[in-house]
């Protein structure tokens, strides 16, 4: 077995980051420990690799450890999902002259934070699309439930290899829309047949991963820019047409009626290149 701890920026509010993580039955998550797991997949070897958040003098610390997969794949795949290299101070501070103080005083410190897996992310959120969260996330956690894998604690999502051979009737007896389950198994052949490259994503820009994206059948701006948030962990990207933003937005300007589209984006160019963060605690103000 390994362990390794890192120190993390003081201002680093792993306690609300939890709690939001909580929504998605698939996460194991305990906060009263602090304590997370992530699935860390290594060549054949698959483990769920567990966190511990705690307060020292100095500031934050985490705690990884594991036991079969490598110590430094495991501590890269954390990175990328906590993405606790990003400027929490400095963003909270460009935030402070903008109309989003408040929720930046109240939620300082929260981190973005990406989908446990690149590939789960992407489903997900089709998944997800034009649905109310709860069932949202009852939909996505039978699909897991159903054709992925289940290492100790923690869930992984199926490989594009199996979602890609299934027929939609398999996905119709979880509920699923005829559309929604052939918008996910075709965009998973997409990936098998090397149409589409998720890793190669990464080197794109926001705009070109949208283009991209938004030309797979099923997939629109919305889905695409919720990927760019939480599957690739980009900083500046705002879903002005999402709901739950028009809904905090409406809430925090004391408004009658939501923002529309046009409006969020014009407000949003303040909030640039840090708009991902605006997003976050926009969301954060309606659910906690």
């Amino acid at each position: 077995m390994w362990q390794r701890v890192l120190r993390l920026p003081p201002e680093y509010n792993y306690r609300v980051m939890l709690k939001r993580l909580t929504a998605d039955p698939l996460h194991y998550i305990n906060t009263e420990t602090s304590e997370v797991k992530i699935p860390v997949s290594d060549g054949d070897k698959k483990e769920g690799i567990l966190l511990r958040f705690y307060d020292t003098a100095d500031g934050v610390e985490v705690e990884i450890s594991g036991r079969y997969v490598s110590e430094q794949n495991a501590l890269q795949t954390a990175a990328n999902i906590f993405l606790w290299d990003r400027p929490l101070e400095n963003i909270r501070q460009h935030f402070l002259s903008t109309d989003l103080k408040p929720l930046f005083e109240e939620f300082a410190g929260t981190p973005l934070v990406c989908e446990f897996e690149t590939y789960g992310s992407l489903m997900k959120t089709i998944i997800h699309q034009q649905l109310n969260m709860s069932f949202a996330y009852t939909l996505s956690s039978r699909f897991v439930h159903t054709f992925g894998e289940r290492v100790g604690d923690v869930w992984f999502y199926p490989k594009p290899e199996y979602t890609a051979e299934l027929a939609p009737e398999k996905l119709q007896e979880l509920q699923f829309s005829r559309r929604k389950a052939e918008y996910v198994i075709d965009t998973s052949k997409q990936i098998v047949e090397k149409k589409l490259d998720l890793a190669a994503l990464k080197e794109k820009t926001n705009e070109e991963i949208i283009k991209t994206l938004t030309a797979i059948r099923g997939i629109g701006p919305w889905t695409a820019e919720c990927f760019l948030l939480f599957g690739l962990g980009r900083e500046n990207l705002l879903p002005a047409g999402d709901i739950g933003i028009q809904n905090g937005l409406k809430k925090l300007w004391n408004r009658d009626a939501k923002p529309s589209v046009e409006e969020v984006r014009e407000m949003g160019q303040q909030w640039s290149p840090y708009a991902s963060y605006a997003a976050l605690y926009i969301w954060l103000s309606t659910e906690i």
